[in-house]
């Protein structure tokens, strides 16, 4: 908890100084005022029992512009406070993007114990941008307190201790509040699976299959029964909780019934100046709601600290995923391949599974060559791309880049030289060009570089159903802009991966599924022929083998184990388990 009270307090200053410092003057002229007009009260009672009048307008003339401070301050500087928020809140997502999306590898969406953490960032980030505010607040509160206690003291000193007697109401709600952010935690499963369900029965992309399966209902009744579930466990740990908080107040509701006993006594006794003995009794009466305060600003800060240092685990488990998968000594990445990609006893296995999902794989991609991985759903065909595509690391075996592992490559470096188009490409919403040219960043504003990639991709006729062509804005999520169909949209990405051009490795994940035949087929010749020119390497995983069939080597996963490898003709006389694919499907045709 110390690393993020020490974000909180250097941020704001770091970001904006002079926001901070009038956050800092708000919280504590704001938190004086009510002290500060209890002084003024005694101080009138003083001055009348003297029958003083210049004293009395001087007096007020000072007390109206004592209100005029602390008011005026804290009204100017509403709106600063809350720009402040804001700009700590948008330096806290550009960091997280800055982690979450640049990680080498796919382990913080993956890694149930890292996405967790990351999802709970997401839900709970709007709470660390008011931390610093809030802080500063409770800073004011606690002075308050004090000052309220020294005045309470000057009157009968053993009153000093009263401030003493909140301290087990603010741990005991320190530590409920510790209790409640480990039992939202222990609910974040069933949250986001709550929230999968809200997105399922209320979005655009679900509609039609929630409207004919009748949906929704049934999205209802499992949404609630998952929060009803993830809220006992926090109702439970919150009742548990309010037991030790309770009697912590009860003990302080009777040290405070006891102060105000020993300051009447005083004053009877003629122990003390009027006016302040006044000055005392007026503070005494604010004492409930100072510690209310400060409980209720010690419990937002907790909840802004845990956000903090939920925001803070991410930060570091993605640097040190970096510094552990960044080689202290880089090989750079040849411009091209000379001999090709080599897969040397590769295995790999998931956190929450038992068993491997690839294992002993041995293979040969020569540069230039056009390579179709097939295979039964779970063969472990879109793992082993990851792997090539380096964005989860080997468990076991390497993988050798012109023979040299892959592991001592920069992980940006390889990314940087290779492409790929996946069966569920990302709707990124922009303008045609904007969404395409994403593809190769330097060559985002070159409409020729750009619409080369879309005809590349066999998106002529989709350019020219646009009404303004590469200006056309597409979606309808962010804006109002053009929809597109499945096909469309996988076009659009397939255009995106066309952007770079002669990459060393261009994968394509099932890219035309939501294609027609002949679509597919111009596709497939244009990147074997592209591949073949520039001698890179392609990786087509499909489940069309009249598809497959085309490619110069074959490879066939079952069970995440290479089952064969060959051409289409040497693998259909083989009669084994591709052959026997083969003939399934095929029967469809013939």
């Amino acid at each position: 908890m110390i690393s993020a009270l020490r974000f909180v307090l250097t941020t704001g200053p770091r970001i904006d100084r002079f926001r901070s410092l009038t956050v800092v003057a708000v919280a504590l002229l704001e938190q004086a005022t009510g002290i500060g007009l209890a002084v003024a009260i005694g101080l009138f009672s003083q001055v009348a029992s003297e029958n003083s009048t210049s004293g009395l307008l001087a007096l007020a003339l000072g007390v109206a512009v004592f209100v005029m401070l602390t008011q005026g301050t804290f009204i100017a500087g509403y709106f600063t406070r809350l720009r402040l928020q804001e700009e700590i809140h948008n330096e806290v997502e550009r960091q997280f993007i800055d982690v979450v999306g640049t990680t080498p590898t796919l382990e913080v969406h993956e890694r149930s114990s890292r996405s967790d953490r990351a999802a709970m960032v997401r839900g709970a980030r709007g709470e660390i941008g008011p931390g610093f505010d809030r802080l500063m607040w409770l800073a004011g509160a606690a002075l308050a307190l004090i000052t309220s206690a020294v005045l309470m003291a000057s009157v009968v000193p053993v009153l000093a201790l009263l401030p003493l007697f909140a301290v087990p109401a603010v741990l005991a709600t320190q530590a409920a509040d510790k209790k409640r952010g480990q039992a939202v935690e222990r609910a974040t499963p069933r949250t986001r699976l709550a929230l999968h369900l809200f997105t399922l029965a209320t979005t655009a992309a679900p509609g039609r299959e929630t409207r004919l399966f009748g949906l929704a209902g049934e999205l209802r009744r499992r949404h609630r029964q998952e929060w009803d579930a993830a809220g006992q466990d926090i109702a439970r740990t919150d009742r548990r909780a309010r037991v030790p908080v309770a009697l912590a107040w009860l003990l302080f509701v009777l040290a405070y019934a006891m102060a105000v006993t020993l300051m009447v006594r005083a004053g009877l006794a003629g122990d003390a100046p009027l006016g302040l003995i006044i000055a005392a009794v007026a503070v005494s009466s604010q004492i409930t709601g100072q510690v209310q305060s400060l409980l209720n600003l010690s419990f937002w800060t907790l909840e802004s600290l845990r956000a903090t240092r939920a925001f803070l685990d991410v930060v570091e488990e993605g640097t040190a995923e970096r510094t552990a998968l960044t080689p202290t000594t880089q090989v750079p990445v040849p411009d091209q391949l000379d001999e090709g990609i080599r897969v040397e006893g590769l295995g790999f296995r998931y956190w929450n599974r038992d068993q491997p999902t690839l294992s002993d794989i041995d293979l040969d991609l020569p540069a230039g060559t056009v390579v179709a991985l097939v295979g039964e759903n779970g063969a472990g065909k879109s793992t082993l791309v990851k792997m090539l595509s380096g964005l989860h690391r080997p468990s076991q075996g390497r993988i050798l880049v012109d023979g040299t592992d892959l592991a001592h490559l920069a992980p940006d470096q390889w990314r940087a030289q290779i492409t790929a188009a996946f069966q569920d490409p990302v709707h990124i919403e922009m303008s045609l060009q904007d969404t395409i040219g994403l593809g190769r960043l330097e060559h985002r504003d070159d409409p020729e570089r750009i619409l080369q990639a879309l005809r590349t991709a066999g998106g002529d006729r989709l350019l020219a159903s646009l009404p303004e062509g590469l200006r056309t804005r597409l979606g309808r999520t962010s804006w109002d802009g053009k929809e597109l169909s499945g096909g469309q949209w996988q076009t659009v990405a397939n255009a995106r991966a066309a952007m770079r051009q002669a990459p060393l490795l261009r994968i394509l994940d099932e890219p035309t599924s939501s294609l027609d035949a002949r679509a597919e087929e111009r596709l497939f010749q244009r990147y074997a022929t592209l591949s073949r020119q520039e001698g890179g390497v392609t990786v087509l995983v499909t489940h069309r083998f009249t598809t497959a069939r085309a490619a110069d080597l074959i490879v066939v996963l079952d069970g995440g184990r290479v089952a064969e490898t060959g051409t289409h003709d040497t693998l259909s006389r083989a009669g084994g388990l591709y052959a026997e694919l083969f003939r399934l499907q095929a029967r469809y045709f013939l």
